[in-house]
């Protein structure tokens, strides 16, 4: 795939594939940059649709979509003619002819026909510039070298591990303060301490896990955390003073790809127990899981703790639907926590 100058001024209406529950929040991201870079921006229950007018390089920063596309309205091979003159696709560094997938859309053979006939585009489904798909009710152009995976390093991943675009919401709604202590008990590769890193702000950022496959997947990630520390630790018998982690992010085990109901039974009430003897009197977690019953009982029989809040999402192909739960100390127990009783 061709590199991108992000810094050089584009024009096209473009659409960020996001998840549910995540897309609010990119939305508000996308206002917050605001005219003149975008202008006419609206989302749909996954996505962002705006008008781009200047560098890519701020919504390139986003982390909270995964692909990146050139909608392709009215006329498609107009769009993309134009976008190679203009907009998005004027800022690949392209050896050659850009390089082309279609994939299951409608009409694709006389798509596929005009892209090679009329701009001389060539057809190659195994290492494209553009994908053509339907992202809903848009025909659109996903930009090969603007898709996450390529805007952001390459990770260790696990069969278990968040969905990235999972894992920056998840982070955002931490809401982690300038030189927090945050820690992932159920750190797993270590994706949820990757998005909090990337948040700067000298955070204090600890990982730990029982699983020694997963600290080695963290392990190889611990260049992309600074101030990052492994530790091999029961997240139901956590090495931390009472009140000492500011921010507590993780991704629970589903009892699905890792884990199983059954220990999920004896995990979740131990670590809520866990969760409230270690969070700071002002501290926050946010906990994500498909075991929602479960984890909000668990929150519930752990003295001092409370859910705030409760945010549905989905994975991307809607296999999972998990909750990121926001869980934060009692009034009463704040008061109890900064006195220093338990």
């Amino acid at each position: 795939m061709s590199p991108v100058d992000l810094d050089r001024p584009v024009a096209d209406r473009v659409h960020l594939a996001s998840l549910p529950g995540a897309v609010e929040a990119l939305l508000q991201q996308c206002h917050d940059l605001g005219a003149p870079l975008l202008t006419n921006i609206r989302r749909t229950a996954d996505a962002v649709l705006a008008d781009l007018s200047g560098p890519l390089r701020p919504i390139a920063e986003l982390r909270l979509y995964s692909a990146f596309s050139i909608v392709l309205a009215p006329d498609p091979v107009v769009t993309l003619q134009r976008s190679v003159r203009s907009g998005v696709l004027s800022a690949l560094a392209l050896s050659g002819p850009p390089r082309f997938r279609v994939g299951g859309v409608p009409a694709r053979r006389a798509l596929i026909e005009r892209l090679v006939t009329e701009l001389g585009w060539a057809n190659d489904p195994g290492d494209y510039d553009v994908n053509v798909e339907r992202a809903g009710r848009e025909l659109v152009a996903q930009v090969g070298p603007l898709y996450r995976s390529r805007r952001f390093p390459a990770m260790a991943r696990l069969a278990a591990s968040a969905n990235p675009v999972l894992a920056a919401f998840v982070v955002l709604l931490a809401e982690i303060p300038p030189g927090a202590v945050v820690l992932d008990p159920l750190c797993g590769a270590a994706t949820l301490l990757v998005e909090a890193a990337a948040l700067g702000g000298s955070l204090h950022l600890i990982g730990s896990d029982v699983d020694d496959r997963a600290l080695a997947a963290a392990a190889a990630n611990l260049p992309l955390v600074p101030n990052g520390l492994l530790v091999r630790a029961d997240a139901t018998r956590l090495p931390f003073a009472h009140g000492a982690i500011d921010r507590v992010v993780t991704n629970m085990p589903f009892g699905k790809r890792v884990g199983s109901h059954s220990g999920n039974l004896a995990l979740y009430p131990a670590f809520a127990a866990e969760l409230a003897r270690i969070l700071a009197p002002d501290g926050r977690a946010v906990l994500m899981t498909e075991e929602k019953t479960l984890l909000t009982r668990s929150i519930a029989g752990a003295r001092g703790l409370k859910i705030v809040r409760e945010v549905k999402l989905a994975t991307p192909r809607g296999e999972l639907h998990p909750s990121a739960f926001v869980v934060e100390r009692t009034r009463a127990a704040r008061r109890r926590a900064a006195r220093g009783v338990g």
